[in-house]
């Protein structure tokens, strides 16, 4: 395959927080490894403004990779900041896109969603690019679940913006089957371009050493949540169940990371009776390599998400914990694809919607706690099949081979 020249855009890039950045960067390693030349184009670290972000330089080398950054201010600087942002990113983006050098590839993401791939497709065009679209999530459908885009008007709006920049696609990549159903109930004429390729555990580019985990009590079943806090996440209903639910101190529930959901969290263990608050404990954010860490110690690790979300999104974190064979416990719609995964291949257990039946599954997988031991070794098994780097990266050589032949 001859060398390309590929440019990928995506608000957040290593070593920005959100795992996409870190997931991105292996990419495009992969790809400058392959001999292609890369530009990548983004802002500055800002995702989550409670970290220390550190500025980078406004043009740096990663990875033989050369990688642009546009000054953008926190969107957590108020809601009008961020819908300025939405708007002025993409705009700038298509610019640069406009008036920069041409290449034969060019791909984004959906950060920020619809406007950034109906524009970067909209200038790919004009460029004579094939366009890429790699859909972490399906929008604005996902917006409406979580009331972003509740307004029916900007529903419609964005949903033909989207539809357009799907058609535009030289292929759309999506994360699951799901996923690729929900894009085909709204546009059938997708059929040919959709490529599924799952993301893989989260790579950690941080060489500095992680501090040790808490360690965690041989007496109790350990529960770990690793990753953002946030609207999509559902994590109420089972601290709720965690702390009303009687019998359940053999149970420990360990969130690690930051969002817009974890004051609610830690208010409403707070305010629990005073020998159930040790049932849920809250670790600040981590790398991936702390992540990791973290789980080594765990039993089980959660994945929620609000119901009908599982449709749209995939949550990466599946990976990292079957990476570190560990178990999954989930709280998503029963009949997904990740559902049928985790229960077909005997890792984990699927939670039901009602804290009664929450306190159940909680006290049969204490009761045959043992059987865990099983489950991780199937756990580790599932990720080198389906889920590791080195069963996914060469998808992407494979993706460049089939949009630009």
């Amino acid at each position: 395959m001859r060398p390309l020249r590929i440019l990928t855009i995506h608000r957040y890039y290593w070593p920005d927080a959100p795992p996409y950045a870190s997931l991105l960067r292996a990419i495009v390693a992969r790809w400058t490894d392959s001999g292609h030349e890369v530009d990548v184009l983004t802002s500055q670290p800002s995702y989550k403004p409670e970290l220390a972000n550190e500025r980078r330089a406004r043009r740096e080398q990663v990875d033989a990779a050369t990688v642009q950054r546009i000054a953008m201010r926190p969107d957590r600087s108020g809601r009008g900041r961020r819908v300025r942002n939405l708007v002025r990113f993409p705009a700038l983006v298509a610019w640069r896109i406009l008036r920069g050098p041409r290449y034969d590839v060019v791909m984004c993401s959906t950060a920020p969603p619809v406007l950034l791939a109906a524009a970067v497709s909209w200038a790919a065009r004009r460029r004579g690019a094939r366009f890429v679209y790699h859909c972490m999530d399906v929008h604005p459908e996902i917006g409406a679940i979580s009331g972003e885009f509740a307004n029916p008007w900007v529903r419609r709006v964005l949903l033909t913006l989207d539809r357009a920049a799907c058609r535009r696609a030289a292929a759309v990549v999506v994360l699951s089957g799901d996923m690729r159903d929900a894009l085909l109930r709204r546009d059938p004429s997708l059929a040919g371009r959709i490529v599924v390729i799952n993301n893989f555990d989260l790579p950690d580019f941080d060489a500095a050493s992680v501090p040790a985990p808490v360690a965690a009590s041989p007496d109790r079943l350990r529960v770990v949540f690793t990753g953002n806090i946030g609207r999509f996440q559902a994590l109420d209903p089972i601290v709720s169940a965690l702390l009303a639910g009687d019998g359940l101190d053999g149970v420990e529930l360990v969130l690690m990371g930051e969002g817009a959901a974890k004051a609610d969290l830690v208010r409403r263990v707070e305010a629990a009776a005073a020998d159930r608050r040790s049932r849920v404990r809250f670790l600040p954010h981590g790398t991936p390599a702390a992540a990791r860490a973290l789980a080594e110690t765990a039993d089980l690790g959660l994945v929620s998400l609000t119901p009908g979300v599982i449709a749209y999104a995939y949550p990466s974190k599946t990976a990292t914990y079957l990476a570190a064979s560990l178990p999954v416990l989930l709280a998503v719609d029963a009949g997904s694809e990740l559902a049928r995964t985790v229960t077909d291949a005997g890792v984990g257990a699927v939670l039901p919607d009602d804290a009664a039946g929450i306190r159940d599954v909680l006290l049969d997988l204490v009761s045959r706690r043992d059987e865990l031991v099983a489950m991780r070794v199937r756990a580790r098994e599932v990720w080198a099949k389906e889920f590791s780097a080195e069963e996914t990266l060469p998808r992407w050589d494979e993706l460049l081979e089939r949009v630009t032949s």
